[in-house]
């Protein structure tokens, strides 16, 4: 009955974000995007100095030989559709704001995705060792008269769940995020890793 409402409320929360997405991209303004993509690029900055730049060069680079032809071929297509008699402009600047949109988003989705790739390299390391740990507490523990856990090791699961819910909110959501949250995510995933780890059954 447990596993059942935990599956009735993933599903609707998948369904819910994708609403949502779906909204803010029928809705947001390109500036947003860009403003929000600017001040993490400050932030990030701010820790990294002249690493940003590369960073940044690599993600414009990449999206201007991989997407720049594609999207501005997308633009010329929704100019078209404001000329002429029955042209509609207002519908023709809303769909080049959602392609500008899109293209902005994509950019910010790609430079988190870079960062975070810079917060891994000192994140995997601590995420193996916690592993590492709560499987050998584990161990002694086989050997012990000490009794695992069921609620801290589901308290383990949900909130490894939350986290990940979370780090994936963090890469998606158009707006300003604090440079520290990612770091702060990978170090939660850590804890939630060896409570689960460390609880796990012993006959297992």
């Amino acid at each position: 009955m447990a596993k059942n409402s935990d599956s009735g409320w993933s599903t609707f929360l998948a369904i819910s974000a994708f609403i949502l997405i779906v909204a803010t991209w029928v809705f947001i303004q390109p500036a947003v995007i860009r403003s929000a993509w600017m001040e993490e690029r400050a932030q990030v900055y701010a820790i990294a100095g002249n690493g940003e730049s590369a960073v940044y060069g690599r993600i414009t680079d990449d999206l201007q030989t991989s997407l720049a032809g594609v999207f501005q071929g997308y633009i010329r297509d929704a100019e078209a559709i404001g000329q002429g008699p029955l042209g509609n402009s207002a519908f023709s600047r809303w769909t080049q704001d959602r392609i500008m949109a899109t293209w902005l988003w994509l950019g910010l989705i790609a430079y988190r995705l870079q960062v975070l790739m810079g917060w891994l390299l000192p994140g995997i390391p601590i995420m193996l060792a916690t592993y590492l740990d709560g499987h050998y507490v584990r161990e002694i523990r086989k050997y012990s008269f000490v009794a695992q856990s069921p609620i801290r090791h589901k308290l383990g699961v949900r909130v490894m769940w939350i986290v990940l819910a979370g780090l994936a909110g963090w890469v998606i959501v158009p707006v300003p995020m604090p440079s520290l949250l990612a770091p702060t995510l990978i170090v939660l995933i850590s804890c939630s890793l060896w409570l689960w780890v460390s609880n796990l059954q012993k006959r297992l």
